[in-house]
């Protein structure tokens, strides 16, 4: 490292001000000096560069902020010297400019008071830093950010729909597109635990459809698709209430929750279902009760703390058995 020797303080003065003029003409930072009636005496040629001003001298000893700045930056930058000269404390501001070409330029400026002698303020020293790339690279960031957020909220909305689908999938007999035997599961839990909060009763009806199996055997499995599915329909259509529910349970077999609804109301709305699934007209050679495909149908109704899972399918399933041995083509209330 060379060691410079000065013979006088004048010669160390002379470079220690050539040294500080050369960091500030070649320094990334803009740096102006301006007098306390904030005309611009100075500015570097960061700067100059910046803002493509030719000659920047003939904008020395005219009002900063310079006239082809935004109206909205000369506002904003009056007053912050305004405030560092009535407050003699550094202030800071960020804004944008517009170059001698008219395109927006962003600088982040510290205002300083100057005092060379004393405590009274003799010029600003503002010192500019260009943000402009900064600001484009955050403002290129941000839009990334908003369009990967837009993606994700896009695929989370994708994934709610499709697990949706898969439950309403699982949930749904692919045949008759009824409620299956895991809703019913969920149903009747959910509603016992309504009708005993109520006090109120809840049935059951067990409906299976006559000779089924001899049905498939005779016309074939696609006819027997093709009963179930407008035996699935007839009975959505006779229930009174959109609280009630009816399943596929299995086979040839389908559940129906009746919610507040006691064993008298729930003969009369098995008697509709079995009337209403004779009159679809299914030919059905095979039975010995009509020509036409019948439905015998089993029925529980309990209510209070007689009111329980197993009791309420057990009872259910008793009643339709002796709806079976009784000709079948009818309804059966349970009784002990």
């Amino acid at each position: 490292m060379t060691v410079i020797n000065f013979r006088t303080k004048e010669e160390r003065l002379r470079f220690s001000e050539q040294q500080s003029r050369a960091w500030v003409e070649h320094s990334p930072a803009c740096t102006k000096v301006i007098d306390l009636d904030f005309n611009l005496q100075y500015m570097s040629s960061s700067g100059v560069n910046a803002l493509h001003i030719d000659d920047i001298t003939v904008y020395y000893g005219k009002p900063y902020p310079l006239e082809f700045y935004p109206k909205s930056f000369r506002d904003e930058m009056t007053n912050s010297l305004i405030k560092a000269r009535d407050s003699g404390e550094v202030v800071r501001q960020e804004a944008s400019v517009k170059d001698i070409d008219g395109n927006e330029v962003w600088f982040h400026s510290t205002i300083v008071p100057i005092r060379e002698d004393g405590e009274q303020i003799d010029y600003f020293m503002v010192v500019s830093i260009d943000t402009t790339e900064q600001r484009q690279a955050n403002a290129k960031l941000q839009q990334v950010n908003d369009e990967l957020e837009l993606r994700v909220k896009k695929r989370t909305r994708e994934l709610e729909d499709a697990n949706k689908q898969l439950l309403i999938n699982s949930e749904i007999d692919f045949l008759t597109n009824i409620p299956n035997r895991r809703v019913y599961t969920r149903r009747v839990k959910e509603n016992i635990a309504t009708a005993k909060r109520n006090e109120q009763p809840l049935s059951l009806l067990m409906v299976d459809i006559d000779h089924f199996k001899y049905l498939n055997d005779k016309y074939g499995h696609d006819y027997g698709d093709v009963t179930l599915q407008k035996l699935a329909e007839s009975i959505q259509k006779s229930l009174p209430r959109k609280t009630d529910l009816v399943a596929r349970f299995g086979g040839e077999e389908f559940v129906i929750l009746l919610p507040a609804t006691d064993a008298t109301t729930a003969l009369k709305i098995a008697e509709s279902i079995r009337v209403n699934a004779r009159s679809l007209g299914i030919l059905h050679d095979v039975s010995d009760t009509a020509s036409t495909m019948t439905v015998s149908i089993g029925i529980s109704s309990l209510q209070d703390k007689h009111l329980n899972e197993t009791d309420l399918f057990k009872q259910a399933d008793k009643a339709l058995y002796v709806a079976k041995e009784s000709g079948r083509n009818c309804c059966q209330v349970f009784s002990s």
